[in-house]
């Protein structure tokens, strides 16, 4: 496809459907309360049945929506939304970041084929924060510089172990922001994590190895070797992993919940994931300006959990060209009010989920996006 000529002819349409407004039913006056704290480590599948209807409520609130009958916005009304968005993203990688427009065609590709690879179901979406209220915020602090130089692209920057390397020795660079990876965007969702690699790969980065993911996070990139338990089952590696990890969030030996994004929450009929009934009630990325890692990695803990290749094997780290199997970190859905599990930087979930990297069927839904590493030449 033409990707300039389908970014203009957006244009014709935007103000039909940006006239709309989405909201969702209020929760019931009845509901019970929900725990504030859960011990749910041994009991992966309850996790996807959470729902904290009061906190939506505030986001709700605080988004200004209107109250409006779901039954009135028919499905034309969405995949026309579902398209801006698309098309809108397209924009933001042409003149944010300038990528190559066969690499958009590219990236439009892959998301033409999803039925719901965008921002979140816009019948359902509430967003607790808007682009606007984003940048505001980060207007009044000094947000963290990138490495374009090292990293031969913007809103990237170096990781590395600190005891070892400077930035000058990196060999490895990672988006500052969930994808697109462009401050105050709303995360891309709905999406697999074949497709996730596919889109890294067109703009010549990868998905990053789950303990590149954890050294961003904690403050030092350690060996692929003192992380990984390659003569061990996944099952029995995590669980030695967790068992003798260093507890860090984002450079802190203590929880940094309260400045991440980490308090958005499942629509009220969000009980089954589906894209009718559960909303990508996302942040845009780079909300919290506090909320970033010792090189300057956003939104790491909260917002948008995020695909990442998890290697069984040494010869399927993604850092030296292969593909493991599926993993995701860091998501609001970990917290959601409540503390469902360690969520610290180098904590590894169970296996929920998994395929290959590359499965057609991989996992997708409506708070998982990715963000992309590139190795340094």
């Amino acid at each position: 496809m033409n990707i300039r000529w389908a970014l203009g002819a957006a244009g014709a349409s935007a103000g039909i459907v940006g006239a709309i407004a989405f909201a969702l039913q209020a929760p019931p006056d009845a509901a019970p309360p929900v725990q504030r704290v859960l011990r749910l480590g041994e009991d992966a599948p309850r996790v996807a049945a959470w729902v904290d209807a009061r906190l939506l409520a505030a986001a709700a609130t605080r988004a200004g929506v209107s109250p409006m009958d779901a039954e009135e916005i028919d499905s034309g009304v969405e995949s026309s939304a579902l398209h801006l968005q698309r098309q809108h993203l397209y924009r933001v990688l042409d003149q944010d970041l300038r990528v190559d427009p066969k690499a958009i065609d590219v990236i439009a590709g892959i998301l033409e084929q999803s039925s719901y690879a965008g921002t979140g179901n816009p019948a359902c979406t509430v967003h607790p924060l808007s682009p606007e209220q984003c940048r505001a915020r980060r207007a009044a602090e000094k947000p963290l510089p990138d490495d374009p130089v090292l990293c031969g692209a913007p809103n990237m920057v170096a990781v590395f172990d600190p005891k070892t390397e400077d930035v000058n020795r990196a060999r490895l660079c990672m988006d500052q922001y969930e994808f697109p990876n462009v401050p105050c965007e709303y995360p891309l969702v709905w999406i697999r994590a074949s497709e996730a690699n596919a889109i890294c790969g067109a703009m010549g980065k990868r998905l990053c190895d789950a303990h590149e993911w954890e050294g961003a996070c904690a403050g030092a990139l350690l060996p692929a070797t003192e992380e990984y338990s390659f003569n061990l089952t996944r099952e029995e590696s995590t669980q030695s992993h967790n068992a003798r990890r260093r507890r860090i969030w984002l450079g802190s030996l203590t929880p940094l919940l309260d400045v991440c994004g980490t308090m958005s929450a499942k629509s009220p009929d969000c009980w089954d994931v589906t894209w009718e009934a559960c909303g990508s009630n996302t942040y845009p990325t780079g909300s919290f300006p506090g909320c970033v890692s010792p090189f300057g990695v956003y939104d790491l803990i909260g917002n948008v959990a995020e695909h990442m290749n998890l290697p069984l094997r040494p010869e399927q780290l993604a850092s030296r060209g292969g593909r493991g199997e599926t993993e995701m970190k860091g998501s609001w859905f970990a917290h959601d009010g409540l503390a469902p599990y360690p969520d610290d930087c180098h904590w590894r979930a169970q296996a929920w989920h998994v395929t290959p990297i590359d499965s057609p069927n991989s996992h997708y839904n409506y708070q998982l996006g990715f963000r992309c590493c590139k190795d340094v030449d």
